[in-house]
């Protein structure tokens, strides 16, 4: 360690601007994509997979507080609920009961989850290659 006023010690504002900096063209790029997701999820309607992904997260959940029967679907065996239970908390926390609020609250939170694993992805090439290109 350096003497205080020595060239290695820097101020509190030079250390944050060196570990928001490189990051900053990210959260532009992200907040972006962010506005541009709202302004549009109105416009898509739900895949064909939406609701049987909601119904394996209600019945599982429906299993583990103990007002549900087990799985018995082959197909139930290969899919997980580590996505869909966030989703349906989010559901039943806001108390939505119609389909269309729904699916327009799953898919913001789908796209949230898409960005913020975006960022975090930019962040580990970043660490890893050392340059933002």
């Amino acid at each position: 360690m350096g003497i205080p006023g020595s060239t290695r010690w820097r101020t509190a504002a030079d250390f944050v601007t060196a570990r928001c900096a490189p990051a900053a063209p990210a959260v532009v790029v992200l907040a972006v994509f962010a506005a541009v997701g709202v302004a549009v999820l109105d416009d898509y309607g739900v895949s064909v997979d939406e609701p049987v992904s909601r119904n394996y997260a209600v019945v599982a959940a429906d299993y583990v507080f103990g007002d549900g029967a087990l799985l018995i679907g082959d197909h139930d065996l290969y899919y997980g609920v580590s996505f869909e239970a966030p989703l349906l908390l989010a559901e039943r926390l806001l108390d939505l009961t119609d389909s269309r609020a729904v699916y327009l609250l799953r898919h913001l939170l789908t796209h949230l989850f898409f960005l913020t694993g975006g960022f975090f992805c930019w962040l580990l090439a970043l660490r890893l290659c050392g340059d933002r290109r």
